[in-house]
C-alpha cells in the first residue's frame, strides 16, 4: 500500500511541474490572437554566406510548426504578420591555437534580431531585440557548428516569441 502512495505522490509532482506547459494553439505568445498566421518577410543577410538565408527560412518555418504556436503561410497576403530576421553578424573567430599557429579550436558566433510586423498598417508588433548565439568546434568541423549554432539561434527566437508576459 505504501508503494501506491508513493507512487500517486510521484505522478501528482510530475503534474504539478508541468503545469506551466502547453501544446498546441493555445501555447503563449507574445502577440495577440489576431496575428498566429505569420510569414517571414525578409531575412536581411549582409554576409557572404549563400546558405544562411534558406537555413534561417527552413529552421524558422519548421520550428514554429513544431510548435503549434503560430499557423503559417509562405505567402504574404495571407499572413496577418510577418517577421524579418536581421543578421548583424556571422563569423568564426579562433579561440585556441598551437605554437605554429594552427587553429586547433574556434566556435559560430551568430548575432541577429527579428522583428514582427502587422501586415494591415506595418505597425511593430514584437522587437526580438539582439540575439546572439555561440557554438564551440574543432578545427574541420565548422559545417557542423554552423547547423547547431542556427538551429540553436532560431529556437531561442521561437523560445522569445511564446514568452508571453
Amino acid at each position: 500500500m505504501p508503494l501506491l502512495r508513493y507512487a500517486t505522490l510521484f505522478m501528482l509532482f510530475i503534474l504539478a511541474g508541468c503545469a506551466g506547459y502547453s501544446f498546441g494553439p493555445g501555447e503563449a505568445s507574445v502577440l495577440p490572437p489576431q496575428y498566429r498566421v505569420l510569414a517571414i518577410d525578409e531575412v536581411v543577410n549582409p554576409t557572404t554566406l549563400p546558405w544562411l538565408e534558406p537555413r534561417l527560412r527552413k529552421l524558422l518555418r519548421d520550428e514554429m510548426n513544431n510548435r503549434g504556436t503560430f499557423a503559417w503561410t509562405d505567402q504574404r497576403d495571407k499572413a496577418d504578420a510577418v517577421i524579418t530576421i536581421d543578421i548583424e553578424r556571422y563569423y568564426r573567430p579562433t579561440a585556441v591555437e598551437d605554437s605554429d599557429e594552427r587553429t586547433l579550436l574556434t566556435k559560430a558566433v551568430f548575432r541577429f534580431n527579428a522583428t514582427i510586423r502587422s501586415t494591415t498598417d506595418e505597425s511593430v508588433l514584437w522587437d526580438s531585440g539582439r540575439i546572439t548565439e555561440n557554438w564551440p568546434y574543432d578545427y574541420g568541423n565548422g559545417e557542423e557548428a554552423d547547423m547547431e549554432v542556427t538551429k540553436r539561434g532560431i529556437q531561442r527566437l521561437a523560445d522569445l516569441m511564446t514568452e508571453d508576459y
